[in-house]
């Protein structure tokens, strides 16, 4: 499968932080068993417990919107890869503006014709910018 196929399933499930898109299209694009390490939770998280917080933050935050920029879409044979950068951003219910700078990394399987996500990797920038060297 190309590249378009992989950046077409990745950019219909992304847009429901966007504009138009819908949340099923999100958490149809992750298998089953897929796992997630997130910004926000300091453990691993399986596809149920990363639904309950993106639900909790769905239902905290006024305009939840994923900012994609600089993707790199790479395929494999059957594995997909998709790196960029991201922000998060949204404003919680009664409160000021949120604004979350992060690096994504998707690793993804072709099923049936469709891309399916294993492992969704986001981390902030300044994990990658503090102490990233000794000393």
């Amino acid at each position: 499968m190309s590249v378009k196929n992989l950046e077409r399933d990745f950019n219909k499930a992304i847009s429901a932080f966007g504009k138009g898109g819908k949340i099923e299209d999100f958490y149809n694009f992750f298998d089953p068993q897929s796992l997630m390490i997130n910004e926000d939770i300091p453990f691993i998280l399986d596809k149920g417990s990363y639904k309950d917080h993106t639900e909790y933050l769905r239902n905290n935050m006024n305009n939840l919107e994923w900012v994609i920029r600089k993707p790199s879409f790479q395929v494999f044979d059957t594995t997909g890869l998709i790196t960029s950068d991201l922000t998060v951003r949204g404003k919680p219910n009664n409160q000021g503006f949120r604004q979350r700078h992060s690096v994504l990394s998707c690793v993804c399987y072709l099923t049936k014709g469709n891309w399916k996500c294993g492992t969704l990797h986001t981390s902030t920038m300044l994990s990658h910018i503090n102490h990233a060297s000794p000393g």
